[in-house]
């Protein structure tokens, strides 16, 4: 009888095991050697504690074998395995090569040694191991992945990439293989070939939707309105409102209007700069609703909290937020993200609002039908621009939004004049808006400007696009010693850098924003281009407001003679002394005009 539990007993473990049930194989094992104890068992029992991630119990077990004389190469990888989730990693290399010397073919027990010498940082030993483990069994692609990621890291992508296509010809779409492909892809900026693989993995898992995000960047970027559009509309058809689409039932309101601003921005960001001062204006006029998606605490949104019924609301999922917005009876909702990562697009997806409108923090359409409107101005959107736009354009005169002079006046920066007698160029711009194009331009204009050099002076530029910028630079003829590239540890710090830059250079098709409007307010003239793609006009919008129409090139033919003729320091220092005397009344600093535009403009599509 004891034999017919016991074996019964070890079928089901063995079943449950092949099921991944490792729970019922736990318990049915120990079963096992209550009736019967044996060393196999043991070792079973050991594996299967592995899965179940309870590694204090397998190490008991795999030293009890090891003790013995219960020893192979597979006790000695499994301990190992054991001791390395504990952070043993000392001993769990010694066991690692006690299985190899048992057994030199164990192409398990390189990989281990492998991801222990990768957490290690020690890349040339991980590196060893991986081609080792890949010598024995080449068609391992767990070795294959982690060896490619070691290489992606290193930022050799070439051979990164030739391993993660051996591990789809062996069948293997998993989701770290597709995504460290399109990963590779997105900074070779090939985002055709980007997307293929990250619809594979929406495909797979809906839930990951935002991973479509950075190809709708990388079109915006290069200027490809029609690609741009059609992720927008793949990303919009994608969105999953189920139940709770169209269930508000918006009616006429006979209360004060309820504005509400939604995003994770409300802080020290481009949209935290932009609506600051805004807010004693807006308040005073209208019922104001800020939905802070993001629990962040700074001076700007301290102040944020004092002039808004302000709504921390993190926490919530769509549909709870969705209700929120509808029960305050929201009768404008404006959206601040946009296609970015941390859009609330599902959101607006479901019309809590009866209107919604796009602002600031998105500058081209989402293609989304329920976004009302797109706040613009007469020259960041013109009318022969609409094509680009499925929101109705809502033009706010002088321009579609304004600094907040207190984020800038509240640093106590010192504006003065560049002195030296080199002719400083300078880009403040994040490296994903510095394209080949824009590069060979500046290039031009530095070979003929010989007394120049320029600043790529932004955090966000690591040692890849260093190396990448350098080395397109260094092709076309500029020496290295004219390039400089500057990571400030404070946004103090960053903003003084303006001080040193003569000329601003922006970056086309996609424009500078917040960048332009920071220069302006530190004297120094940005040049920019006139932008024929999805997006605003923003360097138009801005030099025109500032009465610099001259500093708009037509062309990248236009951009280098004005990027030459423009550095004459003596002129360059009369344009910096025009810029200071003029900011005082810019439209781009005064946020109390742009106010009572923008309430009136609530006020119109309101009713």
């Amino acid at each position: 009888m004891t034999n017919f539990f016991f074996e019964e007993y070890y079928l089901l473990a063995k079943q449950n095991f092949e099921k991944k049930n490792y729970k019922k194989a736990k318990e049915n094992l120990l079963k096992c050697i209550d009736l019967k104890n044996s060393l196999e068992l043991l070792n079973f029992l050991g594996t299967v504690y592995m899965h179940l991630k309870e590694y204090e119990n397998a190490i008991k077990i795999f030293e009890k074998l090891l003790d013995s004389n219960y020893s192979n190469d597979s006790v000695y990888n499994n301990l190992g395995i054991a001791l390395k989730n504990k952070k043993n990693y000392l001993s769990a290399l010694k066991q690692f090569k006690l299985s190899l010397e048992l057994n030199p073919k164990n192409h398990l027990s390189f990989f281990n040694l492998g991801n222990i010498y990768l957490e290690l940082n020690e890349n040339s030993k991980a590196e060893m191991n991986f081609k080792n483990c890949l010598k024995i069994n080449k068609k391992y692609t767990p070795a294959l992945l982690n060896l490619s990621t070691l290489y992606f890291n290193k930022k050799e992508l070439e051979k990164s990439q030739s391993l993660l296509k051996k591990c789809i010809e062996l069948k293997n779409y998993s989701l770290p293989v597709l995504e460290n492909i399109s990963k590779i892809y997105l900074l070779k900026r090939n985002f055709s070939k980007a997307e293929i693989f990250i619809k594979r993995i929406i495909e797979n898992s809906p839930k990951l939707l935002n991973k479509i995000i950075p190809i709708a960047l990388g079109y915006v970027y290069q200027g490809k309105s029609k690609k741009y559009k059609e992720v927008c509309k793949f990303y919009n058809s994608q969105l999953d409102y189920h139940k709770s689409f169209n269930k508000f039932n918006h009616k006429k309101s006979n209360h004060p209007i309820n504005l509400g601003f939604i995003g994770p921005d409300f802080r020290t960001h481009p949209v935290g700069f932009f609506l600051k001062d805004m807010l004693p204006e807006l308040n005073q006029k209208l019922n104001l609703n800020i939905f802070s998606t993001l629990n962040y605490q700074d001076e700007i949104s301290d102040f944020m909290k004092k002039h808004s019924n302000w709504i921390q609301c993190d926490k919530l999922d769509t549909d709870l937020l969705a209700e929120l917005i509808y029960k305050k009876k929201i009768d404008v909702l404006v959206d601040t993200s946009g296609m970015t990562r941390t859009n609330k697009l599902d959101v607006f997806k479901q019309k809590p609002a009866k209107i919604q409108i796009s602002w600031a923090g998105w500058l081209t359409s989402t293609h989304m039908k329920e976004i009302d409107y797109i706040v613009g101005d007469n020259f960041a959107t013109p009318k022969k621009d609409e094509k680009n736009f499925s929101e109705k354009v809502f033009r706010i005169g002088n321009i579609w939004c304004t600094y907040s002079n207190s984020t800038l006046d509240d640093l106590g920066l010192k504006k003065k004049l560049n002195n030296s007698e080199e002719v400083v160029y300078g880009c403040f711009q994040r490296p994903e808006k510095i394209n080949d194009e824009v590069l060979k331009v500046w290039s031009n204009i530095l070979l003929k400007v010989k007394k120049s050099k320029i600043y790529f002076i932004n955090n966000s530029i690591g040692h890849y696009e260093k190396k990448k910028i350098t080395d397109f630079l260094v092709k076309n003829g500029v020496y290295i010693s004219r390039i400089f590239f500057i990571a400030p540890p404070s946004r103090k710090v960053y903003l003084n850098y303006f001080n040193f830059v003569d000329i601003n250079l922006d970056t086309f098709p996609y424009n500078g924003g917040t960048t332009s409007f920071e220069s302006s307010y530190m004297n120094t003239p940005t040049l920019t281009m006139i932008n024929n793609s999805c997006m605003f006009r923003c360097g138009e919008s801005i030099n025109k407001n500032l009465k610099m129409n001259e500093w708009i090139a037509k062309n990248k033919e236009d951009y280098i003679n004005k990027g030459v003729f423009f550095s004459n320091k003596n002129f360059l220092n009369s344009v910096k002394k025009k810029l200071h005397s003029f900011n005082k009344n810019s439209a781009l600093f005064n946020s109390k005009k742009f106010s009572k535009e923008f309430i009136s403009m609530i006020f119109k599509i309101a009713n």
